[in-house]
């Protein structure tokens, strides 16, 4: 069986503008090189540069397959392997450490005994990983499994190293409707009076209020904060991870075009919340002077060093508060359900909702709390009373 060819790239400007190198060891062992000009300046044209230079990769790859120098018997686990490194390259880290949980955790596992060829993988292959997995976890989660194999099948295909997709007979697994757990306003109420006065009291309490998320309440930065419009801007977040088994805090900006980015209203309790956490950390300054953090200086939800609350630091803590004082053992992640349950019960639309929960479609709003819609089901069925039975008619 041939080696695999592997071709590895990098960028490199010349006078302004970015050029495409890659380089691969042929079969015979000899060095090979190859170009190519972007015709992209450098200035802002990173992203875009990098792009054009995976699609060069890849059709370096492909051009060598089609002329025999490939491998069309690499073995499905060891093709997922090297697919997994290839996509790091083209998608978010967080995205990635998912995807690595996958293949490396789930599907390789399952597939390795097999020995099966990447051309060899059928439907059927697929379909009993499917029904396997079904037992122990739930379709949501197998269908993160299927969005996995699509893309590297996906691929394959482009880089004709299978002729056909087996994919494309697979029928893709069922996910079931997510209804989030919810704490009461009574609850609610409590949980805040709990983390008064504590580095924990602002991330609960947006996200108690406004339904943020975990990432985006400790992700928030006072340069997106006006108090003088009283807005705020959800623009960054700060995600935990686990990439190559080492855990990693990510820092990233939202794009203007991500349904998540967004600007809220700053209501007088939260603006206060705010003020005082400024007015706390000025103090702070003074009181540890070198011993303070600056590096996280532009974050609200630092600790009082000045060092940047962790999102597993802050799930730990809430879990601790809420064991401690005996109320119901829900998620950090229910506050955001909890948020929108009070919402809609008080009047407020689902498209409302939406835009302050930051969902990309309608739909995803729709399907997670109509449930939760009873009072406009008994307006529905009061009039319907009325209508069928008379308005002096009580009963239904």
């Amino acid at each position: 069986m041939k080696k695999e060819i592997k071709v590895s790239g990098h960028l490199e400007v010349i006078k302004g503008v970015y050029h495409m190198k890659l380089s691969w060891v042929s079969a015979e062992g000899k060095r090979q090189r190859k170009s190519k000009s972007t015709n992209l300046p450098e200035r802002g044209n990173k992203k875009r540069a990098h792009d054009m230079l995976i699609d060069f990769q890849r059709e370096q790859e492909a051009e060598l397959i089609a002329n025999g120098n490939g491998i069309k018997d690499i073995l499905f686990t060891d093709y997922l392997k090297q697919w997994l490194e290839k996509t790091k390259l083209q998608i978010r880290l967080t995205t990635y450490s998912g995807y690595h949980d996958n293949i490396h955790g789930v599907i390789i596992p399952y597939f390795e005994p097999m020995k099966l060829k990447l051309r060899e993988v059928t439907p059927k292959h697929i379909q009993d990983f499917y029904t396997n997995q079904r037992k122990r976890v739930k379709g949501t989660t197998v269908k993160s499994y299927h969005a996995n194999i699509h893309k590297a099948f996906k691929d394959a295909r482009k880089l004709q190293l299978i002729d056909s997709n087996p994919m494309e007979c697979v029928d893709p697994p069922k996910k079931e409707p997510y209804h989030g757990q919810t704490y009461t306003v009574e609850e609610a109420q409590k949980i805040l009076a709990l983390v008064s006065d504590t580095i924990y009291e602002i991330p609960i309490t947006v996200m108690l209020f406004y339904g943020l998320r975990r990432e985006e309440a400790i992700g928030l930065k006072w340069q997106n904060i006006d108090f003088e419009s009283n807005t705020f801007l959800i623009a960054h977040t700060v995600t935990e991870t686990s990439i190559d088994g080492r855990l990693q805090v990510i820092k990233e900006d939202l794009t203007k075009n991500n349904s998540s980015y967004r600007s809220l209203p700053l209501v007088p309790p939260v603006r206060e919340l705010l003020l005082e956490k400024k007015q706390s950390i000025r103090e702070y300054r003074k009181l540890f002077r070198k011993g303070y953090c600056f590096k996280d200086s532009d974050y609200v939800c630092v600790n009082e060093l000045g060092e940047l609350i962790r999102p597993r630091t802050l799930s730990d803590n809430f879990k601790r508060i809420i064991r401690k004082n005996r109320l119901r053992t829900l998620r950090l992640y229910d506050c955001r359900h909890t948020a929108a349950s009070i919402m809609l019960k008080n009047g407020v639309n689902m498209k409302q909702i939406q835009m302050i929960l930051g969902h990309s479609d309608f739909a995803t709003t729709a399907n997670i709390y109509s449930h939760l819609d009873y009072s406009d089901k008994i307006s529905a069925a009061e009039k319907m009373r009325n209508i069928i039975y008379g308005e002096d008619n009580e009963s239904v």
